[in-house]
C-alpha cells in the first residue's frame, strides 16, 4: 500500500529526472548553436546516418528535433531557401511521430 510519503517520493524523483532531462537539451541547443553552418550539417548528416543503422530512439528522436529547430533558425534568414527547408522539416516531422 502506497503512503503520501511514497507518493511525494515518487513526484520529487520524476521531477529531478525531467530537470536533468531539461539541462541536457539545454546544453544540445547550445552546442548545436555554437556549430558553424558547414558544422551543423555535419552533424545533421551523421545523426542522420545514425538513425539509418540503429534506427530511431526517444533520444535520436528529440535531438532530431532540436537540429531542426536550429536549421529553421538559420533558414529563416534566407526567404528561398525557408520555404524549401519548411516543408522537408514538416515531412521529416510527419515521419518522426
Amino acid at each position: 500500500m502506497k503512503t503520501e510519503t511514497d507518493a511525494a517520493l515518487i513526484d520529487l524523483s520524476a521531477a529531478k529526472e525531467k530537470k536533468v532531462k531539461q539541462k541536457e537539451k539545454d546544453s544540445i541547443q547550445r552546442y548545436l548553436g555554437a556549430l558553424s553552418f558547414s558544422e551543423l550539417i555535419d552533424e545533421t548528416s551523421s545523426l542522420i546516418a545514425e538513425i539509418n543503422k540503429t534506427g530511431s530512439t526517444k533520444e535520436m528522436i528529440s535531438q532530431s528535433k532540436l537540429v531542426l529547430k536550429e536549421l529553421g533558425e538559420r533558414f529563416s534568414h534566407s526567404h528561398g531557401l525557408s520555404e524549401s527547408f519548411l516543408k522537408m522539416k514538416k515531412d521529416l516531422e510527419n515521419r518522426l511521430s
